[in-house]
């Protein structure tokens, strides 16, 4: 199975899991900051940190789509 894969694929794959857990990580963390009553430090420090994720899974997932969709 991974024989038919070449090596750009098989990291564009992981850029686009990683992008994945990036986005599902920031999600969590925007539900948890609504249905909690946290302090405004929290909001404070968390949103930027969920916004950061958020930007991060784009670039990551932008990079990986490149990479898989790159004529060998």
């Amino acid at each position: 199975f991974v024989e038919g894969f070449t090596k750009n694929q098989l990291l564009g794959y992981f850029l686009l899991l990683w992008a994945a857990t990036f986005f599902f990580s920031a999600i969590s963390g925007f539900v948890w900051l609504t249905s909690s009553y946290a302090e405004l430090a929290d909001f404070i420090i968390d949103i930027p940190w969920n916004l950061a994720e958020l930007g991060i899974a784009a670039v990551l997932g932008m990079l990986g789509l490149k990479i898989l969709n790159e004529k060998e």
